[in-house]
């Protein structure tokens, strides 16, 4: 009899602590999870790493959310999509099938279009991060983002490189079958040809990594500027080839090459190197701007692992951790406004939410999802650094 009461004691016991566990997990609803749909492999890996530190931060400021009353705690779930289209299905099948009742991301718009209508037909909302390209919302009412799009980008880069930059006659560098790449990529051309310039078409495929026969194109052609909206990965290759090939001309690019690692790659290479970004760290007028460098700074430093996802710096912010930061915050307005942790209910919050203070500007989505935006900052390098050089404003 003793001991059957000891097995018995026992076995309450370890029912208990499956029990307090079973809170901690997400299976006694006091908890909602919100999905990361992030590269952290292949080509997109280090803006993709970067975007969900500006997740994280927020989170670790946020970490619970007050539903009806009740306090939920918010657990994020990430599928990597390995910066590929083929791959981005699978990562949103992961995280639909684990239960979200939103997703954040991508970094790379082409994964963002192939994984929407998977999203859309489960009822999840996205909450699009960096993915600038018109086709990840157009179409699709669960898709949102709290970046500008390539329109607009395109629109100022290619005044930016003809008015500012002189350049009236430029090498457009798009990869094939990218989307971002090409779809921004027009957008600079039809601006380009609008002003009275030109932009030639030069493409490359994925994984190539010899430019040699490219840049003797561009050199012998003449071109005064060189426009390449492409991955982290390869601009610093480009940098690096066209300047060994004796090309002086400015080379200019869009929100993917705002990440100190090009600048570190590239060292005394990166010269008349212009972009455009979401955000300046540096920009002292931007009062909740300053408090997110301030304190992200301080928490990226605390870990080793932290330091390294931010590029092997504690120091520098790309502007696409914003666009993390931000994007989690408008997740967590939106689960609040609604007051449930359906996604139908959660994606009509989002159609009407407006978020003041956030880093990259006060937030509100027009009738396609996308973020009202007029503003953009255009980055340099400058002495290893990149570095603010001027603002526009629509």
């Amino acid at each position: 009899m003793k001991k059957f009461i000891a097995l018995l004691l026992a076995l309450v016991t370890a029912l208990s602590l499956v029990a307090c566990g079973s809170k901690d997990s997400g299976t006694d609803g006091d908890v909602i999870q919100v999905g990361i749909f992030e590269p952290t492999s292949g080509q997109n890996a280090a803006g993709g790493k970067k975007e969900i530190l500006g997740i994280e931060y927020a989170h670790s400021l946020k970490p619970t959310v007050t539903i009806n009353g009740k306090e939920y705690k918010i657990q994020l779930v990430v599928a990597d999509n390995a910066s590929e289209q083929a791959k981005a299905p699978a990562a949103a099948q992961t995280l639909i099938s684990k239960g979200v009742s939103v997703v954040i991301g991508t970094y790379g718009s082409g994964c963002a279009i192939a994984a929407g209508k998977l999203f859309e037909s489960a009822k999840i909302p996205a909450i699009g991060t960096s993915c600038t390209n018109p086709q990840v919302t157009e179409g699709n009412d669960f898709y949102f983002r709290v970046c500008y799009i390539d329109p607009f980008q395109g629109a100022v880069m290619a005044n930016f490189a003809n008015k500012e930059k002189g350049s009236k006659n430029c090498a457009l560098i798009i990869e094939s079958g990218d989307d971002y790449s090409a779809g921004f990529g027009n957008y600079f051309q039809k601006e380009m040809e609008r002003l009275g310039g030109k932009a030639t078409v030069l493409e490359f495929q994925k994984g190539e990594a010899d430019f040699s026969t490219m840049m003797a194109t561009i050199k012998s052609a003449g071109y005064d500027g060189i426009f390449a909206p492409v991955s982290i990965e390869t601009a610093a290759m480009i940098i690096s080839q066209a300047r060994d090939n004796g090309i002086t001309c400015p080379i200019m690019a869009g929100d993917t090459w705002d990440d100190i690692s090009i600048a570190q790659r590239t060292g005394d290479k990166a010269t008349d190197i212009y972009f455009s970004a979401f955000f300046d760290a540096a920009d002292e007028s931007n009062a909740e701007g300053k408090k997110f460098v301030e304190g992200f700074t301080k928490w990226v430093a605390e870990d080793k692992t932290r330091i390294e996802n931010n590029g092997g710096t504690a120091e520098a912010i790309s502007s696409v951790t914003p666009c993390g930061y931000d994007a989690y915050m408008a997740a967590v307005s939106a689960i609040e406004k609604a007051g449930s942790t359906e996604g139908a209910a959660i994606r009509d919050a989002l159609a009407s939410l407006e978020v003041k203070g956030l880093i990259t500007g006060d937030l509100k989505f027009d009738a396609n999802g996308n973020a009202v935006k007029n503003y953009a900052v255009i980055k340099t390098i400058k002495n290893g650094e990149i570095v603010y050089f001027s603002t526009y404003n629509g």
